[in-house]
C-alpha cells in the first residue's frame, strides 16, 4: 500500500520530462521515454533511475507509473534487437527504414537499372545527421561510411547498423550507468531466469484494467454480493472509462496498475463503514486492498461519493 504509493509518487519525479535524463522528441512522438543522448546529466543520475527500477522488481510491485517501451527490458535482458524494435521508440524512421527494405524494382527492369534507380532514389550514404542542442552532429555507421552509399545490394546492413545506432551505440553512455543500477539491487538467479516480457510485466503490470475480473475475487465484510446496493456499486465502477479506472485502482491499492496476471490475481475488499445519515467518503486502507464503503441511501450519492473520493486521494494528505 504505502510502499506502491511511494514509489508511484517518486517515479513521477524521477521519470519526468523535465529531469533531464529523457528524450523529449521521443515522449511527443513515440509517447515512450526513451534515453535523451545529448543528456548533459551524470551517469550516477541515470545509476539511481536504474536503482529505482530495480527495487521495484526486487520488491515484485508494479508501482512504475511510467511509459518505458518494451526495447528497454529487452537492453537490460541483453535480448537482440532489430528493426521492429525502433518502431516503439522512433516510428517516423522505422517507417523510413521499412520502406527502404520494401522496395522493389518494376517488373521487367534490369538488375543494373533496378540498382541505378535505388541510390538514385534514395541518395543514401553511411552517415546519420543527429541534433544536439541545436547544432547538427554526424556519425558514421561504419569506418569509411561517408564514401560508402547505400545500394540496392547492401540495404539491409545499412538498417541493421543504424538500427544498432539508435538503440545502442547512441545511448550507451545513458544506458549503461542505468542498467548497472537495475542489476545492482537485482543481480539474481531469479531475476537472470526472467525474460524481458516477464520483467516488464512485474515493472509495468497488466495495461488493461477489466473490473469485472475484480468483482469475481471480490470479498464482503458487513455485506453481500446479492444485495442491491453492492449491485449499484458494481454498475458504478463497470462503467467507469479507462483513466477513472486507473484513478480508482489507485485509490484502494496505491497504483494504478494491476498485478502481474490481471485483476484477477488481486482481492478487493469491500468493508462496510456505517450508514445513512452520513457525509463520510468512502476511503481506503491500501496495503490491504480494503475499501471502506458506507451504505448510502441511493444510487447517485454512492456513485457521486466514489468520484469525490477517487478525484481527492493523491499522496500521503500532506504538502
Amino acid at each position: 500500500g504505502l510502499a506502491r504509493e511511494f514509489f508511484r509518487l517518486l517515479s513521477q519525479q524521477v521519470f519526468a520530462m523535465d529531469c533531464g535524463l529523457f528524450d523529449a522528441s521521443v515522449a511527443q512522438n513515440a509517447r515512450a521515454l526513451w534515453f535523451d543522448k545529448a543528456s548533459s546529466c551524470e551517469s550516477t543520475d541515470f545509476w539511481l533511475a536504474g536503482v529505482i527500477l530495480g527495487l521495484v522488481v526486487y520488491n515484485n510491485m508494479p508501482g512504475l507509473d511510467v511509459r518505458f517501451p518494451s526495447v528497454i527490458f529487452k537492453k537490460i535482458k541483453d535480448e537482440p534487437l532489430g528493426l521492429e524494435d525502433l518502431r516503439q521508440v522512433h516510428p517516423d524512421i522505422h517507417l523510413s527504414l521499412r520502406s527502404l527494405l520494401q522496395w522493389q524494382p518494376e517488373d521487367g527492369m534490369d538488375i543494373a537499372t533496378a540498382r541505378e534507380l535505388f541510390e538514385n532514389t534514395f541518395c543514401l550514404d553511411f552517415v546519420i545527421t543527429w541534433d544536439k542542442k541545436g547544432q547538427v552532429q554526424t556519425e558514421e555507421l561504419c569506418p569509411g561510411g561517408q564514401d560508402q552509399s547505400v545500394t540496392l545490394d547492401n540495404r539491409e546492413e545499412f538498417v541493421r547498423l543504424y538500427c544498432e545506432w539508435l538503440l545502442k551505440t547512441s545511448v550507451e553512455r545513458q544506458f549503461e550507468p542505468f542498467r548497472k543500477g537495475v542489476r545492482r539491487v537485482c543481480d539474481s538467479p531469479l531475476f537472470n531466469a526472467l525474460d524481458s516480457a516477464e520483467l516488464e510485466l512485474i515493472v509495468c503490470g497488466e495495461q488493461d484494467l477489466d473490473f469485472s475480473q475484480l468483482k469475481r475475487n471480490a470479498h464482503y465484510d458487513g455485506y453481500t454480493d446479492d444485495l442491491a446496493y453492492i449491485e449499484s456499486f458494481w454498475k458504478v465502477l463497470l462503467k467507469l472509462d479507462g483513466v477513472q479506472k486507473k484513478r480508482f485502482l489507485c485509490f484502494v491499492t496505491g497504483s494504478d496498475l494491476a498485478p502481474v496476471g490481471g485483476l484477477q490475481e488481486m482481492q478487493l475488499v469491500i468493508q462496510r463503514n456505517g450508514g445513512e445519515p452520513t457525509d463520510r467518503l468512502p476511503t481506503a486502507h491500501t496495503c490491504f486492498n480494503l475499501l471502506l464503503l458506507p451504505e448510502y441511501d441511493s444510487a447517485a450519492k454512492l456513485e457521486h461519493m466514489i468520484m469525490t473520493a477517487m478525484d481527492n486521494a493523491e499522496g500521503f494528505g500532506l504538502e
